[in-house]
């Protein structure tokens, strides 16, 4: 029996390895697939209550998909052409930084031969040039799932008859909670992660603006994008805005306490006090099974990867809890904590007991 169960342990690491494979290597087919599942589990509540203003549902599709391709164009416009004016002031920066070397080098008599060589920021240079060709490849997936999404929407009205059809009585229900579950949880998180991604780029933005730093618009659409990148996202922003507000204010320290005070501020009021009170212990996912699951995804799909990563994780986590056997797993990839459904169902077992 436990030679069976080591057996079956195995299988299950070698096929998810090879599934990983196969994700990786046909990943052109497959982050459109994610991307267009996940943004038509946002689209699909306002498409329905289209439908009930007895609007015909196909001219709801064609609303919807209408303004968010308006919406997804002028974000584009922006990211191109700040990202281009970014690389434009990028030499100035590059100066400005060896400017400040020197005068502390001056200023403290350490020797010349100490002076750090600037090739880290030819480094620099290269990576930005590798993120700039991934955020063009992930807006490629992006154009083909749009695509994807107009069917899927078309279909969504089909899909409960045919689970229904496809599986017998039994485990048909199982499965259509949790896909009910999935679904409704998912959705859940991308809605409310939305709205605090675009409220973090909003203050980022206007913040900056007042400030003064050059590229605020850039910087601020940047944080609402890399927010759907949980803790490295926003630490990426971080890092990056006061550095640059650094190099671009000294020696007036007013200015650079101001970036210096302000960024943080907005990530740690939205990222730990609001965000955790919106969306409460619904995401229970724990932040070890979060950083495995970034660097995972990553290696499969990229930068896309990185943001498909906690929704996949969360209807993996919740699909496993609906298998018998597998629930422990479920569990160990939860926060720890017990939600209110969790006790209440507890309370009621041992009442029975």
């Amino acid at each position: 029996m436990e030679s069976r169960n080591i057996h079956t342990v195995f299988l299950g690491i070698l096929t998810t390895i090879a599934l990983g494979a196969v994700l990786h290597f046909l990943q052109n087919v497959f982050v459109p697939l994610a991307f267009a599942t996940l943004i038509s589990l946002m689209l699909t509540p306002l498409v329905n209550r289209l439908s009930k203003l007895k609007l015909p549902r196909l001219i709801g599709i064609i609303l919807v998909m209408s303004a968010v391709f308006v919406v997804i164009y002028g974000v584009g416009q922006i990211f191109y052409s700040s990202l281009y004016n970014f690389a434009g002031s990028f030499e100035n920066y590059q100066s400005r930084f060896i400017q400040i070397l020197r005068e502390i080098w001056t200023r403290f008599k350490i020797p010349e031969e100490l002076f750090p060589t600037m090739g880290w920021t030819q480094n620099l240079i290269d990576q930005a040039i590798q993120m700039t060709g991934s955020f063009v490849s992930f807006g490629t997936s992006l154009g083909l799932a749009l695509i994807f999404i107009v069917f899927m929407q078309i279909e969504t009205p089909l899909s409960w008859r045919k689970m229904k059809r496809a599986f017998p009585h039994r485990v048909n229900i199982k499965v259509a909670r949790a896909v009910s579950d999935a679904t409704r949880q998912v959705a859940r998180y991308l809605i409310l992660k939305t709205m605090l991604s675009a409220l973090t780029g909003a203050l980022v933005w206007l913040s900056l603006s007042i400030i003064g730093q050059d590229l605020a618009r850039f910087w601020g659409l940047m944080a609402f994008l890399l927010n759907y990148i949980p803790n490295l996202g926003s630490i990426f922003v971080l890092l990056i805005t006061m550095s640059l507000g650094f190099a671009q204010f000294y020696p007036d320290w007013n200015r650079i306490i101001a970036v210096w005070v302000t960024m943080p501020t907005i990530q740690i009021v939205i990222g730990s006090i609001i965000d955790p009170q919106i969306q409460g212990h619904q995401l229970d996912l724990s932040p070890l099974v979060i950083l495995i699951s970034l660097i995972v995804w990553a290696w499969i799909w990229g930068v896309a990867g990185m943001f498909l990563a906690v929704p996949l994780t969360v209807a993996l986590k919740i699909f496993l809890s609906h298998i018998e056997g597998l629930r422990p797993i479920s569990i160990m990839m939860g926060s720890g904590r017990m939600s209110k459904s969790f006790i209440r169902n507890w309370k009621k077992r041992s009442k029975k007991n």
